[in-house]
């Protein structure tokens, strides 16, 4: 196998094809090509356009069969500030060379800011996850560029630390953001401005969220100014985890829940009390309205559940667990439309809980 030709590449590219050629490994970092480039052609230093022109000879080299970059999409790309610059090339293999390297991320870094300056004892003791990985990169470069210009949703700052606009929101309530290590502020992060449909009907200290909309609506009509629910918010179904992440910007005295007995809804209650401990709300708790629901409603079919019903169960109070466990075990379910409007507001509701 041949080395690839040179002989039409620019005297900027010829120098670096050269470098890499002599490198003692497959991969050569970022920093190499910068101190290569620079005294190949010194005009490069201060020069307002010098990263374009490295990121325009990284390319050359790729074109010529020299060296492949990261994947696309990857970590292996310093995405700050524009435009982006791949932290390695890799050698095309040749005889003689010593084999290029696994496409890995190297775990430790030369010089982190110094607001991640806990980040080294964090790589080397805890085992990043790649994915937390990824951000922390992505901080660097931020912090790198001067930190966050101003306070964005979630979503977008995620997009542009990591690549994936979801990534971010799940480890922002794990180990990275424990005292002492990463925070929102340093992000220049906040919730989208996102307010739940919900219904201010007195003074009273529960929110009371309710799965569907229908049943929301009339129990928002039929509430006394007087009674303990001050609030009555649609938990949308299965979008529960975004309405109580909303909530907890104004972080309610009480809260409880009221969904469907079937599977779908106990496991949208499940996943929901979860959802409450990790973004500091209230505990999520059942609502009276559930031992209504099983006095007034008729059981319909449902299909049958293969999982633990015994766990499905564990979020209602021990009063209810057993009922519920036989409506399930029977193949039945009770929608919560069965508490109605005309019950409603034939019912003194001012100690509903």
């Amino acid at each position: 196998m041949t080395a690839p030709a040179t002989e039409t590449l620019s005297p900027l590219a010829a120098r670096l094809a050269d470098v890499i050629g002599d490198a003692r490994t497959g991969r050569i970092p970022l920093d190499v090509l910068y101190a290569a480039a620079h005294r190949a052609d010194t005009s490069l230093a201060g020069a307002a356009d010098a990263r374009a022109r490295l990121r325009a000879v990284c390319d050359e080299l790729a074109e010529a069969g020299i060296v492949r970059l990261p994947r696309v999409g990857g970590t292996g790309w310093e995405t700050l500030p524009r435009p982006a610059l791949p932290r390695f090339v890799t050698r095309v293999g040749r005889p003689g060379f010593v084999a290029d390297p696994p496409d890995i991320r190297p775990v430790t870094a030369t010089a982190w800011h110094a607001d991640l300056r806990w980040v080294p004892a964090f790589l080397r003791d805890e085992h990043p996850t790649p994915g937390e990985r990824a951000l922390l990169d992505g901080v660097q470069e931020l912090l790198a560029v001067g930190g966050a210009a101003d306070v964005v949703p979630v979503q977008e700052r995620s997009v542009r630390l990591t690549g994936d606009e979801k990534a971010l929101g799940p480890l922002l309530r794990g180990r990275l953001f424990r005292e002492g290590r990463l925070t929102r502020e340093l992000l220049g992060i906040r919730r989208a401005r996102w307010q739940p449909i919900a219904r201010h009907v007195g003074d009273g200290p529960i929110t009371l969220v309710v799965e569907n909309v229908a049943t929301w609506e009339s129990l928002a009509d039929a509430l006394p100014d007087d009674g303990t629910v001050g609030q009555v918010v649609w938990g949308m179904g299965n979008q529960l985890g975004v309405v109580l992440e909303a909530l907890a910007e104004e972080r309610p005295e009480e809260l409880s829940y009221f969904g469907d007995l079937d599977v779908g809804g106990l496991e949208i209650a499940r996943r929901g009390e979860m959802t409450a401990e990790a973004v500091g709300l209230p505990a999520l708790r059942p609502s009276t309205l559930y031992a209504w629901l099983l006095d007034e409603g008729e059981p319909q079919p449902a299909g049958p559940y293969a999982g633990d019903i015994a766990e499905l169960t564990a979020w209602l109070p021990d009063g209810l667990r057993g009922p519920v466990a036989d409506l399930l075990r029977s193949d039945t379910r009770l929608a919560q439309e069965w508490i109605g409007r005309e019950q409603l507001l034939e019912t003194d509701l001012r100690d509903l809980r």
